[in-house]
């Protein structure tokens, strides 16, 4: 029972697998391989969720930016709205018609 099997049974099952997977260790195994076991199964979960945390960390950040961004454009409609309303937009006059 390597990192890798208790990394295989979380990647199917999640934590209630990995939970399971430990309670169904042999009673007559030796305690210092039970608690190796256990330690292993810990780490691939302590391991996945950094991982998450480290994924909504980059979402957070994204979020972020992606909210500057429309203060942004918001910001620039504004203002292009208000110059329209008092007649004086930058672009190309539009012929009357």
């Amino acid at each position: 029972m390597d990192y890798q099997f208790w990394k295989d049974i979380h990647a199917r099952g999640g934590i209630p697998a990995v939970k399971s997977a430990l309670e169904d260790l042999p009673g007559d195994l030796p305690p210092q391989e039970a608690d190796a076991a256990t330690e292993l199964a810990l780490k691939v979960i302590e391991d996945d969720i950094a991982r998450i945390n480290a994924r909504a960390d980059q979402a957070e950040a994204r979020a972020r930016q992606l909210a500057e961004q429309a203060r942004e454009v918001n910001q620039q409609l504004t203002e292009h709205a208000t110059r329209a309303a008092d007649g004086t937009t930058d672009g190309p006059e539009r012929p009357a018609g």
